[in-house]
């Protein structure tokens, strides 16, 4: 009996840890690229976004979304992915508006999805 609970209190420290790292980690990294967002956005009202800038904010993405992917499955990573390169498709056309307009959204979802992973008592009732 004791080493049952001595187990289960060992599993749930260790679910709770995980969950912690989860939250902070990924959350710093969604902010990064919220931050990155704004200086995007910022490049588009100049009209001076180039692909190759992109395509580094790109990377960044890809990155933090397979970090996403391993600990969550939300579908508003799937949104984030498919908005960030449909707007690389508006910069390399040099859409500027139909950019900002989509990197608007992403920065949107950038601060949402931290808001998700966030345990609070109004996600459990």
């Amino acid at each position: 009996m004791n080493k049952n609970v001595i187990v289960g209190v060992v599993a749930l420290v260790l679910l709770i840890a995980f969950g912690v790292i989860e939250v902070v980690v990924l959350k710093d990294d969604y902010q990064d690229l919220y931050q990155e967002t704004d200086k995007l956005l910022q490049l588009c009202s100049e009209k001076s976004l180039d692909m190759q800038t992109y395509q580094q904010f790109c990377d960044k993405w890809v990155k933090l979304r397979e970090k996403s992917e391993l600990f969550l499955h939300h579908v508003d990573v799937y949104e984030l992915n498919l908005r960030i390169y449909e707007t690389a498709s508006y910069v390399q056309n040099n859409s500027f508006d139909d950019a900002h307009a989509q990197l608007s959204v992403v920065k949107q979802l950038l601060s949402y999805v931290p808001h998700l992973i966030t345990p609070n008592f109004e996600h459990i009732f």
